[in-house]
C-alpha cells in the first residue's frame, strides 16, 4: 500500500468509518507504507503473480477473490486500480495518474523486444481502462491536469471532482541543517519528472544541483544522492535554495507540498498538477529554471510552511467523504 493510501485510509478510519482494504500483491510488491496503516483497518491480500501486464492479472485475481467476498455488506467501494466489471455496490475511483500520458516516457526506457510486447498488450490496457469508467458512480482526480488528461483520451461520462494530495507535516517541516553551501534540489529519477531538463539547465545555474533518486548522474554541476529516507529528504528540502520540478507530465507531484512544508519555495512546470496550487508568494510556474530559481530567493519561507498546512491528510479524508456523500446515495 502506497503512502497516499496509507495516510488517506488511516484518516478516514479516524473519522469513524469501518474500512476493509483488498490489496493485490505480486513478486515486485514493496512494503513502503505498511507502517502507516491504522490498526483498525482490515487488510486482505491476494496474489496476482507479476506486475508485468498487471492490468490483466490483477483484474482476473480480483474477480476470483470477490467470489468469496461478501461485497454487499459494504456501503461503497473506493478503488485506486481500474476494475473492468461491476462490483454491485456504489463505486468511486481515485485517479493518481494517466497511462496515456505516462506511457511514451515509460517506453523510452524499454528495450526493442519489450517495446514490441508493450505494443501488443497496450490495447488490452486501453480496453480495461475504458471499461472501468463505465462502472463508476463517481471519479476523483488528484488534479485538473490529471482529469483533463483522462478526458482527452477517454469518454468520462460520470461525475468528477478534484481533491489535491496532502502532506505529512510530522515528517516534512523545517529542520536543523548542517549544509553550508547553496544548492537547488530535484527529487526524481525519470525523464517524465524532468531529469533531462534539470541536466540541461544545471550548468546555467549559479548553485549546484542536488538530485535525489538516481545514484549516478553524469554532469559536473550535479551531485547525485541516490535514494534517501524521509527524514534525510526533509533536511535536504530545508537546506535548499529552491526545489525544482520541471515535469513533462506529473499528475500531482508530492515533492511540491513536501518542499513547501519544509519552508522551501518551488519552481515547477505547468505539466505538474501541483502547479494548480502554486502562486508567486511561494513559487514559480515556469520552465526557465535559472530565472525561476533566481526569482524565488527572496520568498518568505514562513509563507511556504503556512501554505503547506492547508493540505493535510485529514482535510483530504474530509473532502473525500464529503464528496462521496454528495454524489453517491449512501450513509443514509
Amino acid at each position: 500500500m502506497g503512502y497516499h493510501l496509507g495516510y488517506l485510509y488511516s484518516k478516514i478510519v479516524e473519522l469513524g468509518h469501518e474500512l476493509t482494504v483488498l490489496a493485490g500483491t505480486c513478486s515486485q510488491s514493496s512494503k513502503t507504507a505498511h507502517n502507516l496503516i491504522n490498526d483498525s483497518i482490515r487488510v486482505e491480500r491476494f496474489s496476482y503473480g507479476t506486475f508485468h501486464a498487471h492490468h490483466l492479472w490483477f483484474s482476473i485475481a480480483l474477480k476470483n477473490r470477490l467470489r468469496e467476498f461478501e461485497v454487499e455488506n459494504f456501503d461503497v467501494a473506493l478503488t485506486h486500480t481500474h476494475i473492468p466489471f461491476e462490483l454491485g455496490i456504489p463505486t468511486i475511483q481515485k485517479y493518481h495518474g494517466c497511462s496515456r500520458k505516462q506511457r511514451p516516457f515509460f517506453r523510452q526506457e524499454l528495450s526493442g523486444p519489450k517495446k514490441i510486447v508493450d505494443s501488443l498488450i497496450d490495447p488490452t490496457r486501453r480496453l480495461i481502462e475504458q471499461r472501468s469508467i463505465r462502472y463508476l458512480d463517481f471519479a476523483i482526480f488528484n488534479s485538473k491536469l490529471c482529469r483533463d488528461a483522462w478526458k482527452e483520451h477517454y469518454e468520462v461520462e460520470t461525475s468528477t471532482t478534484v481533491i489535491y494530495n496532502g502532506v505529512d507535516t510530522n515528517i516534512f517541516y523545517p529542520r536543523e541543517v548542517e549544509e553550508q553551501k547553496d544548492y537547488v534540489l530535484f527529487v526524481g529519477d525519470s525523464v517524465r519528472k524532468g531529469l533531462l531538463t534539470v541536466k540541461e539547465y544545471a550548468n546555467q545555474l549559479s548553485e549546484e544541483v542536488w538530485v535525489v533518486g538516481p545514484s549516478k548522474v553524469e554532469d559536473e554541476n550535479i551531485t547525485a544522492l541516490g535514494r534517501v529516507n524521509q527524514d534525510r529528504l526533509a533536511e535536504l528540502y530545508t537546506g535548499a535554495v529552491a526545489t525544482v520540478h520541471p515535469a513533462r507530465f506529473e499528475a500531482f507531484g508530492n515533492v511540491i507540498l513536501e518542499s513547501l512544508a519544509c519552508g522551501t519555495p518551488v519552481v515547477i512546470s505547468d505539466q505538474c498538477g501541483a502547479a494548480e496550487i502554486v502562486d508567486e508568494t511561494y513559487g514559480r510556474v515556469t520552465t526557465d529554471l535559472p530565472e525561476g530559481v533566481k526569482s524565488v530567493k527572496g520568498i518568505d519561507r514562513n509563507v511556504c510552511v503556512e501554505k503547506a498546512r492547508n493540505f493535510t491528510w485529514s482535510k483530504v479524508a474530509d473532502q473525500t467523504i464529503s464528496k462521496i456523500r454528495e454524489n453517491v446515495n449512501i450513509f443514509e
